[in-house]
This record gives structure tokens, C-alpha cells and sequence, in this order.
């Protein structure tokens, strides 16, 4: 008999992985570089890693909804982790950022590490995506982690070209 794979340990590796990904996207940035930004409408790299910060919150929030609720109907947080975003005050540094982070990402795991086998096919409703299950909505935040972990490879490319320090 084949042993079933433990649904954590495979969404961990993807989990870590894009976080590893994102991380070494944003440490090629230098201190000055953290905060620029090219309009008011784009985000600063610092801004970015903010962003995953409140991001991951409201995911752990929505995958315990998700295990506490029959079928529960979740909000569109590509509206919402943004509008925090914004209206967050940012921090003056990156380390209370990535010490965030990374608690943030802990909390995820260790609530992940608990759950049963048959918790990952439990159902909920997305308001932008329509049903889906709880593996499913686990495995967007390392394509999220990925998402701008290309946005800060395009930004740095942009520095460069402008030679922007």
C-alpha cells in the first residue's frame, strides 16, 4: 500500500519555497531603495513585503473560517489585503516587516500542521472565485508570494534602468 502524502507537507514545501523566492527578490534591494516608488500608485518594495504581511493575516483568518463554518462565503481578499495595505501606516524599516513576516507565516503553519487530512476538502464559497476547497485556497498564497516576488524582479529591473538610488 502506498502511504498517502500529508496534505501539509506537500502545501509546506510549496509555502516555503515562494516565500524563499520573494525574500531573495527583495534582498537585492539596498536600504534607500526599500522605500522608493515610481508613482504614488505603485508600492515600494517595502511596501510589497507589508502587503504579504497583512495578506497572510487575512488568509489564516479565512482558513479558519473555512474550518469553523459549513460552506462560508469568503471575501475577495485581492480587494481587500490592497485597501489595508494602503491604509496601514507603513513601517520605517524592513526588520519589523520581515520579523512580522515570518510570525505571520509561523501562525499559518502550525494551524495547518493540526488539520486533519479531510480538513483540506472542506468546502467554501470566494466571492471572486466561486466554490472552491480548502486546499485550493491554501495553495494561492505561494502563487501570491510569487506574484510579487515578479513585481520586485520588474522593480529592481526599473531601478537599474534608471539608475534610480
Amino acid at each position: 500500500m502506498v502511504p498517502v502524502e500529508n496534505p501539509f507537507e506537500k502545501t509546506r514545501s510549496k509555502l516555503v519555497s515562494a516565500r524563499i523566492e520573494f525574500m531573495s527578490q527583495l534582498a537585492k534591494f539596498s536600504n534607500d531603495e526599500l522605500k522608493q516608488q515610481f508613482t504614488d500608485e505603485e508600492w515600494s518594495p517595502l511596501q510589497l513585503a507589508h502587503h504579504i504581511y497583512i495578506a497572510d493575516g487575512i488568509a489564516l483568518e479565512q482558513m479558519q473560517q473555512i474550518q469553523n463554518e459549513d460552506n462560508p462565503a469568503l471575501t475577495d481578499t485581492g480587494e481587500m489585503a490592497p485597501r489595508l495595505t494602503r491604509e496601514a501606516e507603513l513601517p520605517t524599516s524592513l526588520e519589523p516587516v520581515l520579523s512580522g513576516m515570518a510570525a505571520r507565516r509561523e501562525e499559518i503553519f502550525a494551524y495547518l500542521s493540526t488539520l486533519p487530512s479531510e480538513a483540506w476538502i472542506r468546502p467554501a464559497l470566494h466571492s471572486a472565485w466561486g466554490p472552491i476547497k480548502f486546499y485550493q485556497f491554501v495553495n494561492v498564497l505561494p502563487q501570491h508570494d510569487l506574484q510579487h516576488a515578479r513585481q520586485l524582479s520588474s522593480i529592481k529591473a526599473r531601478f537599474q534602468e534608471h539608475n534610480v538610488e
